[in-house]
């Protein structure tokens, strides 16, 4: 009987010390480099995600409506203006808009693009010749697809909200007003249904944009993005950074930096700028990046920064990508069919004109 018990108490012992083990570094380090890729082998790897199956559009139909997108969480929201259908749209022309707010001389050396894979810049084109801009950024998901934040694509508050002429994807450089900079119009978007469309809101603040052409980004390689099997916890959030053309760099100049993480939720990361150059305004839809040895990973998509005067971009608050990882998958599948961007709803059918017995009358 001794025996016994001593048996269940080493037992005891031995699953609590391993517990306490994988908190604490260098053990934890230890464990992951020594006995990880022993349990790898031995237990079973979690089932890979079914791929989703996109939503048929019938044989009459051009685009889904918006009860079949709203039925997946799924809503448009580019309201591109009637003006930025015409030919004539200064804002595609490279020296359009701000010059920056600060000379580059007077800047940290931009950071390293191989480190942000995916990394652009959007512009949301809010006057009729292009010189008032909304500035954000977003990440590159697929071929033709931009994950972003969903208030940099609408903004529906009262207060601020002035028409969208054009939303362009700018190709990342050190200087967007560079030589080889170029910028083409998006061609459609959609958000998280569940977002307020309020930039006061942060829950659900996600969108995805869809490039037709993207010749233009041939060289932005696509990000890879955590998923809910990469089985992360808050101890691996110890180097994550930011960057983007926001306030830091004058909308003009790509400046970033580390982040502390300070609340690690399943939905929502929030952080501590370290440093001058983390994230700030201007910075929206920018992706949060994870270093790991097997390269970065996008592990949430800014969302807001604080507005003190004298703290600004002090804290940020994320969409953690593994959230919201399915239902980018699944509208990334709804939304491109045969080749093509389908999720612009089709508009209601026009009523016919009510003609009134004395109007037929007066014809005959």
């Amino acid at each position: 009987m001794r025996a016994f018990f001593l048996t269940i108490l080493a037992v005891i012992l031995g699953f609590t010390g391993g517990l306490y083990a994988d908190r604490i570094e260098p053990t934890k380090s230890l464990i992951a480099q020594h006995v990880s890729p022993l349990l790898s082998r031995i237990l079973p790897s979690p089932p890979e995600p079914e791929p989703v199956s996109p939503l048929p559009l019938s044989e009459e139909a051009e685009a889904l409506t918006t009860a079949e997108l709203a039925a997946f969480g799924i809503e448009s929201c580019f309201p591109r203006a009637v003006l930025a259908e015409t030919e004539d749209r200064p804002w595609l022309m490279r020296d359009v808009g701000s010059q920056g707010l600060f000379d580059e001389a007077a800047l940290p050396t931009p950071p390293d693009l191989i480190d942000y894979p995916g990394l652009v810049k959007i512009e949301g084109i809010r006057s009729p010749i292009g010189t008032e801009r909304e500035h954000c950024a977003a990440a590159r998901v697929s071929e033709h697809w931009f994950l972003t934040a969903a208030h940099c694509i609408i903004d529906l508050d009262i207060e601020t909200a002035s028409p969208t002429y054009d939303i362009i994807a700018v190709t990342p450089s050190g200087d967007v007003r560079g030589e080889d900079t170029q910028v083409v119009p998006i061609t459609g978007a959609v958000c998280h249904s569940a977002y307020e469309m309020n930039r006061q809101q942060y829950p659900n603040d996600i969108a995805l944009f869809y490039l037709e052409d993207v010749s233009a980004f041939e060289n932005v390689v696509i990000a890879e993005l955590e998923t809910p099997s990469h089985n992360l916890i808050p101890f691996d959030f110890r180097q994550i950074y930011v960057a983007g053309w926001g306030k830091n760099g004058g909308t003009r100049y790509l400046q970033g930096g580390p982040v502390a993480l300070v609340e690690p939720g399943e939905a929502v990361l929030i952080g501590e700028r370290i440093g001058p150059r983390g994230p700030n305004v201007g910075d929206s839809g920018a992706p949060l990046y994870l270093a790991r040895e097997e390269g970065p990973l996008v592990v949430g998509t800014l969302s807001q920064v604080t507005q003190d005067a004298e703290q600004n971009g002090d804290r940020s608050i994320y969409i953690r990508t593994k959230s919201i990882h399915e239902w980018a998958m699944r509208t990334m599948a709804i939304c491109e069919q045969n080749d093509g961007y389908v999720c612009t709803p089709t508009p209601p059918p026009t009523a016919p004109d009510v003609i009134s017995e004395e109007s037929v009358a007066d014809s005959l």
